[in-house]
C-alpha cells in the first residue's frame, strides 16, 4: 500500500515560485507503464551475456554510431526501435543526459528522440522492414553475437562519451532492480512519489550531488530514456539538465559517492522526516550470473549411492514390500554385498541361497515382510553391468561342502536402464506404495514359478520370484554434511573466490569467521564429494558450494534491504512478489551460474509454534520460491515433520534428516541438486543453532538477539549504508558471540 506524503518544508524553490511541494514536480511521460517496459529489455538484454564481451560490445558501438543513429535521424519515424544490442549502447548513451543531447546536436542539430515502449513482435518487424529498407544487406538487423564477430572496419568515431564502457557499466544495474516487486503496480506508484520528492531534494539544493536508492534510480533512468521529455521537465523543475554520472565508482570512506550518499540521506530525512533507505529498494551487489562454474556430469554423485536389492518368494496374492531388515527364527542374517566376500559361517542343510553375480550367498529368510527373501547390497556401478541371479542349495559335507545351483536367470538389461538412463522417476511395480513409500519396490525381475519347478518344490508356497529395489531409493540422490572446525580468517584480494557475492565495500584484510564443512557419501567417509564454505561476516552468512576453488552455487542471508515490506505491494500479488518481515521471519537467498536460484523464508517461531495447542499445518511448513528460466516464480513448500524420533524437513524435491544431517534430492532435480545440497547445508546450521538457541540453553548463557526493525538498520552490510558499519566487529549482533561448540556448524542469520 502506497504511503500518504508526510509534510514538508514549504519553503519556495528559488528557480521557480509555482513549485513549492514535491507533488508539483513536472513529469510528462507515464513513468510507471515505461518503467516496466524498461525493465523488461533490461532482463532480455541481461539473458544475452554474448553481448557484452568486449569485442561484441565495439560492434554494437560501430552499428549504433553508423547505422542506427543515421537512420533514425532520417526516418524520423517515432516507432521504430533498434535491435537488442543496438539498443542497450543507445540505452547507455541516453542514461548520459547531457553528453547524448551533445552528440546529438552536434551530429545531426538536435535530439534524437525516443519512447520506451513493448518491444513487441510487430513492432521489430516493422522497424526491420525499415532498416533493410534502407541498408538492404550492407548491415543485417540483427547479429548472432554467439558466433564469431565480424571484424570492425576503420572508421573513426565521432561519438565523445565512451559507450562501449558504459555498457560494461549499465549492464549490472539490472540485477539490482530484477526482483518482482519492481514490477509492482503500488511499489511503482511510491517509487514515482519518491522520484519526484528526490527531483524537489535536488531543486531546494542544487549543490548537492543527490545518489538514489534503486526504486528511485529505476525510475530516473526511465525518464532520461524519454531524452526530449526529460531536457523540458527537467528545466521546469530545476531550470538545467540533471546530470546522470554512472562513472563515479569508487565508494570507499570519504570519496564523492561515499560523502554524498550520507549527506542525501542526512537531507531527505530533515526536508520529509523519513529515511531515503526503504525496504528491498538497497543495494543486490552483482549477479552471480556466469562467475559460477555449473556440474554437466553428476555420476559423481550416482557413484556413491547404495541400493538394497529384495529377492524374494511371493504367492500371487502378496504384495512384495522392501524392508532394511529380516528375522529367521531368532537367527542372524545380513545383508550380502556384492562386493563383500569375506568367510560365512557354515550354511544350515535343507537351507536355499541366493548369489547375484560373485556375490557371497545369502540364505533367504522369513523376512519382516512377511515373505522369504534374500537382500544384497549394491552400487551404482553394479547396475550398469549385466546381473544374474542364481538359486543355490548347499552341497556335499564339511569341509568339502559347496553350493549347487538350482536355477539361475537373467536380469533383464532393460529393467536397469530406467536407474542408469534415468529420464522420469521409477514406479513401484508392487501394490505396497508408490514410489514414495518405503516398502515401493520397482522390479527388476519379476517371473511366475511353474508348479512343476525345483523352486516350487523348495518353497511349497512361493508363485513368483522377482528382484526388486525401492523406488525411492532409485529415484533419490543422499549425502552427508560433515561439519569441520570454525577458525578465524582474514579475507585477501581473491575474496569474491570464496564468499562467491559482492558487496559495496571492499573486504580485504577483513577479519572473519570459516570453515570448510565437507559433503560426503552416506556410507563411507571418501571420497569427499563437495566443500560448503561457511563464512561468517558481521551478521551475514554466506555458504558457498565449491570443489578445487569453483564455486558450484552460494546461500546467504537476506534482510530488510533486500525485500519489500507487505505493505510496500499490491495486497493481491502473485508469487514473483515475495515480501519479508524482519521482526517475524528469516530470509536465505541460493545463487547459482545463471544468477538467483530462489529465496527461502520462514518465521522465526517455526518451532515453539509446533509446540502450541493450536498449531496447523502452516505452522510446520515454509516456502522456497524458485526463479524460473522462463522469468516465473515457482513457490515449493517445505515440510518440517517429526516422525518418531526423527526430525525431517523437505519438500518435493529434496529433504533434510537432522538426526544424521544427511540431505537428498530427487533425481529428477539432480541438475539442480548443488543449489540444494547448499541450501541444505545452511538449513542444517542454521536450524540445529536455532533449535539449540531455543530448546538446549541455559539462562546463564549467551543468546543470540535480532535487532533489525524492518525498517532501517545503520550497522547492516547487506545495504549500502557505507562507512556505518564495523566489518572487523563480533560475529554477533549487540556485541554478543556464538557460544557454540567450534565443531558444530553456527549461523549469525537470526540477526538479520
Amino acid at each position: 500500500m502506497a504511503t500518504t506524503l508526510p509534510p514538508v518544508a514549504t519553503t519556495q524553490s528559488p528557480f521557480n515560485p509555482s513549485i513549492s511541494h514535491p507533488t508539483q514536480i513536472i513529469i510528462s511521460e507515464n513513468l510507471k507503464q515505461a518503467a516496466l517496459d524498461h525493465i523488461a529489455y533490461l532482463k532480455e538484454f541481461y539473458d544475452h551475456p554474448e553481448y557484452l564481451k568486449k569485442q561484441s560490445r565495439e560492434y554494437a558501438v560501430y552499428r549504433y554510431e553508423t547505422f542506427w543513429l543515421p537512420f533514425l535521424a532520417e526516418t524520423m519515424e517515432s516507432d521504430v526501435i533498434p535491435p537488442l544490442d543496438i539498443l542497450f549502447v543507445w540505452h547507455s548513451h541516453m542514461l548520459a543526459p547531457t553528453a547524448y543531447a551533445s552528440d546529438c546536436e552536434r551530429l545531426f542539430g538536435r535530439i534524437l528522440s525516443n519512447r520506451v515502449r513493448p518491444r513487441t513482435p510487430q513492432l521489430l518487424q516493422f522497424s526491420e522492414q525499415l532498416w533493410m529498407k534502407k541498408y538492404n544487406r550492407t548491415m543485417p538487423y540483427e547479429l548472432d553475437y554467439s558466433s564469431n564477430i565480424q571484424v570492425i572496419p576503420p572508421y573513426t568515431s565521432k561519438i565523445k562519451y565512451a559507450l562501449s564502457q558504459a555498457v560494461e557499466r549499465q549492464a549490472d544495474f539490472y540485477y539490482n532492480v530484477a526482483l518482482g516487486h519492481y514490477k509492482d503496480s503500488e511499489f511503482l506508484d511510491e517509487a514515482v512519489k519518491r522520484y519526484k520528492k528526490f527531483i524537489y531534494l535536488k531543486r531546494l539544493n542544487p549543490q548537492l550531488y543527490v545518489v538514489p536508492m534503486y526504486d528511485i534510480d529505476i525510475i530516473w533512468h526511465t525518464h532520461q530514456l524519454f531524452p526530449e521529455a526529460y531536457r523540458r521537465d527537467m528545466i521546469a523543475n530545476l531550470q538545467h539538465v540533471l546530470h546522470h554520472d554512472d562513472t563515479v565508482q569508487d565508494r570507499t570512506s570519504n570519496s564523492k559517492l561515499s560523502t554524498s550518499d550520507h549527506e542525501t540521506r542526512h537531507k531527505w530525512f530533515e526536508l520529509y522526516g523519513d529515511r531515503l533507505p526503504k525496504n528491498g529498494c538497497m543495494y543486490r551487489g552483482k549477479t552471480s550470473k556466469d562467475f559460477y562454474q555449473f556440474v554437466t556430469d553428476f555420476n559423481f554423485l550416482l557413484e556413491c549411492q547404495r541400493y538394497t536389492m529384495y529377492v524374494q518368494f511371493l504367492d500371487n496374492k502378496s504384495a512384495a514390500t522392501g524392508v532394511t531388515r529380516k528375522d529367521n527364527d531368532n537367527r542372524v542374517s545380513t545383508i550380502v554385498s556384492l562386493h563383500d566376500h569375506s568367510v560365512v559361517g557354515e550354511p544350515l542343510p535343507d537351507q536355499i541361497f541366493a548369489q547375484i553375480n560373485s556375490s557371497e550367498q545369502e540364505l533367504f529368510a522369513r523376512g519382516s515382510s512377511g515373505y522369504i527373501e534374500a537382500h544384497f547390497e549394491a552400487d551404482y556401478t553394479d547396475l550398469t553391468a549385466q546381473l544374474s541371479l542364481k538359486i543355490q542349495q548347499k552341497a556335499g559335507y564339511w569341509p568339502m561342502n559347496y553350493f549347487s545351483t538350482l536355477e539361475e536367470f537373467e536380469i533383464p538389461a532393460d529393467k536397469l536402464l530406467p536407474i542408469t538412463q534415468f529420464n522420469q522417476p521409477v514406479k513401484a511395480n508392487n501394490n505396497a506404495g508408490g514410489e514414495e513409500e518405503s516398502g515401493g519396490l520397482y522390479f527388476l525381475f519379476n517371473k511366475p514359478i511353474d508348479q512343476y519347478s525345483v523352486l516350487r518344490q523348495m518353497v511349497p508356497t512361493a508363485k513368483r520370484l522377482t528382484i526388486g529395489i525401492s523406488a525411492m531409493d532409485v529415484n533419490t540422490v543422499i549425502v552427508r554434511y560433515d561439519a569441520s572446525q570454525y577458525e578465524e580468517a582474514t579475507l585477501d584480494t581473491n575474496y569474491l573466490t570464496q564468499l562467491g557475492t559482492s558487496f559495496l565495500f571492499n573486504l580485504e584484510n577483513v577479519t572473519v569467521r570459516q570453515a570448510l564443512h565437507s559433503i560426503l557419501p552416506v556410507h563411507q567417509d571418501q571420497p569427499t564429494l563437495l566443500n560448503i564454505r561457511h563464512t561468517i561476516l558481521n551478521e551475514i552468512d554466506i555458504f558457498t558450494a565449491t570443489f578445487n576453488s569453483a564455486i558450484f552455487a552460494s546461500c546467504h542471508s537476506l534482510n530488510w534491504s533486500q525485500l519489500p515490506l507487505p505493505n510496500q505491494v499490491s495486497p493481491n500479488h502473485d508469487n514473483s512478489i515475495i515480501t519479508f518481515e524482519p521482526e517475524k521471519e528469516e530470509a536465505l537467498i541460493i545463487k547459482d551460474h545463471s544468477g538467483d536460484w530462489g529465496i527461502v523464508k520462514f518465521s522465526k517461531d517455526l518451532f515453539t509454534a509446533s509446540l502450541d495447542d493450536n498449531v496447523t499445518d502452516k505452522n510446520n511448513q515454509f516456502s522456497l520460491y524458485r526463479f524460473m528460466p522462463d522469468g516465473q516464480v515457482e513457490e515449493e513448500i517445505v515440510y518440517v515433520d517429526w516422525e518418531d524420533d526423527k526430525w525431517l524437513i523437505g519438500s518435493n524435491n529434496f529433504g533434510i534428516e537432522m538426526n544424521t544431517w544427511s540431505i537428498s534430492v530427487k533425481r529428477i532435480a539432480i541438475k539442480n541438486s548443488m543449489q540444494y545440497i547448499c541450501l541444505g547445508a545452511a538449513l542444517i546450521s542454521r536450524f540445529d543453532t536455532l533449535f539449540t538457541q531455543i530448546f538446549g540453553r541455559n539462562d546463564d548463557e549467551t543468546h543470540l538477539t535480532t535487532a533489525t526493525n524492518g525498517n532501517y538498520n545503520d550497522n547492516d552490510l547487506l545495504a549500502n549504508d557505507i562507512g556505518k558499519i564495523n566489518l572487523n566487529g563480533s560475529t554477533g549482533i549487540n556485541n554478543t558471540r556464538n557460544t557454540l561448540s567450534n565443531k558444530t556448524p553456527q549461523m549469525a542469520m537470526n540477526h538479520v
